[in-house]
């Protein structure tokens, strides 16, 4: 069910894609991601403004490696020419095979700025954004919006018939409003709706939590790909499940314990070598409780690790808690 896209000298094989989450997709789960399937994978999205400032901590969020393309690099802000600088700082400086355009993230502090999803309140701005950024740069630009503001401004076909005009070659819809963020269903009749209308590639995205989950939305809606964001946490085993099911029509018993222990040491080992070494343990413990989510004594072995003060701490503890539970 999922065939290969092409955005210029571009080939995806596999368009399952890992999503931009902040404080979740850095270099050590995208790696992790990559492994088990995932054929595409984007940074966490960045700010464009952080980007011109050449701020050491933005740039950081940035850096990847071969192993890990195809991969894209989302930016976010308000300002059309602020986009295309940082756009060209990318592709000058990094080279990834993607820039995308954030124009869905709900959370707070990104739409204050007005970025994120804020700008599909704003549609001519959307469209500057994208076509400042496409003059600015060569490689493939991709976006990602949201159906609207709120319920009463759903502007999800509006939006991407104006940046399929700008140039965008593909796009992702996470059919939920930004003031919905993460409740409700996803409705994925708009997804159905966007890919009748679209000459360009459409990714689906929202509410794929099983390999079955994206069957269904790939039949239902026609989409081209999906992408995968929170489900994909402490189960990045995910990507190969959904490849095994819509290869085989079988799905795949869950990963044991070992497998389990296996993956979340290997975790611990990428996300030491990457962040420094005051960061590493704080920015691992979500994904450290969501390995671990459901297993005897998780809850007592969550409250230790959240004491922790680094990774090595971490390591420990979830060294002898898997030892016990082998």
């Amino acid at each position: 069910m999922l065939k290969p896209i092409i955005l210029k000298n571009l080939r995806i094989e596999n368009p399952l894609l890992l999503a931009p989450m902040a404080g979740i997709s850095d270099k050590p789960f995208r790696q992790i991601c990559k492994s088990f399937g995932a054929g595409v994978v984007y940074t966490e999205f960045v700010s464009a403004d952080g980007i011109v400032r050449e701020n050491d901590r933005t740039l950081h969020y940035m850096r990847f490696d071969d192993t890990e393309r195809p991969v894209g690099v989302q930016i976010f802000g308000h300002d059309p020419e602020t986009m295309a600088k940082s756009a060209r700082f990318i592709e000058t400086y990094l080279q990834p095979d993607i820039i995308d355009l954030n124009f869905g993230c709900p959370v707070p502090k990104v739409v204050k700025r007005g970025a994120g999803s804020a700008i599909l309140k704003d549609l001519e701005r959307l469209e500057a954004i994208a076509l400042a950024v496409r003059e600015a740069v060569s490689l493939p630009l991709t976006a990602k919006i949201r159906s609207g503001w709120d319920k009463g401004h759903i502007v999800a076909m509006e939006a991407a018939q104006r940046l399929q005009r700008a140039g965008i070659e593909l796009l992702t819809l996470h059919p939920r409003t930004s003031k919905q963020q993460y409740s409700g269903e996803a409705d994925w009749s708009l997804i159905r709706e966007l890919k009748a209308a679209l000459s360009i590639p459409l990714i689906g995205n929202g509410d794929i939590k099983s390999p079955e989950d994206a069957g269904r939305m790939l039949e239902e809606t026609g989409c081209d790909g999906v992408m995968i964001g929170r489900a994909a946490i402490g189960n990045p085993w995910l990507f190969s499940s959904i490849l095994h099911f819509l290869q085989k029509k079988e799905i795949l018993p869950p990963p044991d314990k070992a497998a389990i222990a296996e993956t979340f040491f290997r975790h611990v080992e990428l996300q030491g070598a990457h962040h420094p070494l005051m960061y590493a343990g704080n920015l691992f413990k979500t994904h450290a409780a969501a390995y671990i989510r459901g297993m005897d004594g998780a809850a007592h072995l969550r409250y230790e690790m959240n004491r922790a003060k680094d990774l090595e701490q971490i390591r420990t503890l979830a060294t002898t808690f898997f030892g016990q539970n082998a």
